[in-house]
């Protein structure tokens, strides 16, 4: 069987532990136990990359429902040429890009608006590292919130290519390889752009 060759080879074992790389020929076999051992594995980091690349949305469950169909669909086709999280980064990544405009249709034909509602607990995470650990201070801690909510709106706001790109390196802190593999582009690229975005998002929130 290719897989369980592909697997003996060490092509798994290169971006995957053991223990990941058995899972995955067993995903791959059919076994749909260990499909949902794979679930139960990575659902939480598939929630936090949806909720990271889409905002606030109410359909986030649906979303990930979507993504783990995709890869019980895809999972065959997994070759162990990037870690199963890159892999797994990907089919969300590609997922949320084709919610997102499938939302926005829906929005500009009925008038619909996207929720504006902020929650500081679920927009917690700062983009680009602006609120610095220093004696507490109500009035500091106030404006510092204020920017980490501007640097989300402008990181939001970002055209595709730049938002996902500095999410995948500010928020998740994946290294330039790992985003290269992921997006399918040159280190060079990746470095370019992860500039050209940061620099956009300065210029928003005149930083």
């Amino acid at each position: 069987m290719p897989v369980i060759s592909a697997y003996m080879n060490g092509t798994y074992l290169e971006y995957n532990s053991a223990e990941v790389s058995d899972l995955i020929v067993r995903c791959q076999s059919g076994n749909r136990h260990a499909f949902d051992e794979l679930v139960s594995r990575y659902q939480r980091y598939v929630f936090n990359l949806i909720y990271q690349h889409l905002g606030r949305t109410d359909d986030l469950e649906d979303v990930a429902q979507e993504v783990f169909l995709r890869i019980y669909k895809f999972i065959r086709k997994y070759r162990g040429n990037a870690s199963l999280e890159s892999w797994i980064y990907k089919i969300v990544l590609n997922y949320c890009r084709t919610h997102a405009r499938r939302r926005s249709t829906w929005q500009r034909i009925f008038g619909i608006q996207a929720s504006s509602a902020r929650a500081d607990d679920e927009r917690s995470y700062e983009v680009l590292d602006t609120l610095p650990s220093e004696t507490y201070d109500p009035a500091k801690t106030v404006e510092q919130r204020r920017v980490a909510e501007d640097i989300l709106d402008a990181v939001h706001s970002l055209p595709d290519i730049y938002r996902d790109i500095l999410i995948m390196r500010e928020v998740n802190e994946l290294s330039y390889e790992e985003i290269a593999q992921i997006l399918t582009i040159s280190i060079g690229t990746v470095k370019s752009r992860i500039s050209r975005a940061r620099d956009l998002v300065r210029a928003k929130v005149k930083l």
